[in-house]
């Protein structure tokens, strides 16, 4: 006989999501900086700074929901962020100091803000949902908020400098751009 699973309703989802979340954004911490080393560019150095002092005060904003909802926020591994970064890794291992260096470190960066948003944007529809006062939702909405500036920055700095440097170098040792 099959046991009974235990009813888990929104709240449940909600708090299970916020534990994931904050994982996610220990995990990246980490990563981040690991970026920021291997990047080239300048302005990217500078993003991921900044990006890294507002990860430390999303992990704050993250133990004060938690506080508030009387909830503690350990307890769960962030499996989605774990396989980006293991990814990422991998990728940056390869094109580091390579032309397509930056290249690749924005990119593998834009996966883990679009994972971000995503548990974000749910996290914000379900404290609605769930009635939960203005104060945590506003502070879920000030993190996706910037987590979509940071997606939007790197976006940047890909367009006007780390794509184009990597495409100008095949071009200058003459081979043909492929798309």
């Amino acid at each position: 006989m099959q046991k009974e699973r235990e009813m888990k309703d929104l709240n449940d989802l909600f708090q299970d999501t916020i534990r994931d979340i904050y994982n996610s954004e220990h995990q990246l911490l980490k990563a981040m900086a690991g970026m920021r080393e291997k990047s080239e560019n300048d302005q990217l150095k500078r993003a991921f700074d900044t990006h890294i002092e507002q990860t430390e005060e999303q992990i704050r904003r993250i133990e004060q929901i938690c506080i508030r909802l009387n909830f503690q926020p350990t307890g769960k591994t962030c499996q989605g962020t774990l396989g980006i970064v293991r990814e990422a890794t991998e990728d940056i291992g390869q094109f580091a100091g390579s032309p397509a260096g930056d290249a690749c470190i924005i990119a593998c960066a834009q996966k883990a803000e679009h994972y971000e948003m995503a548990n974000y944007g749910s996290a914000i529809a379900w404290a609605e949902e769930l009635e939960m006062d203005d104060d945590i939702i506003d502070l879920l909405e000030q993190t996706l908020q910037e987590e979509e500036e940071a997606d939007d920055l790197l976006t940047s700095i890909a367009e006007d400098m780390a794509n184009v440097q990597a495409n100008d170098t095949m071009r200058t040792a003459g081979r043909a751009t492929v798309f």
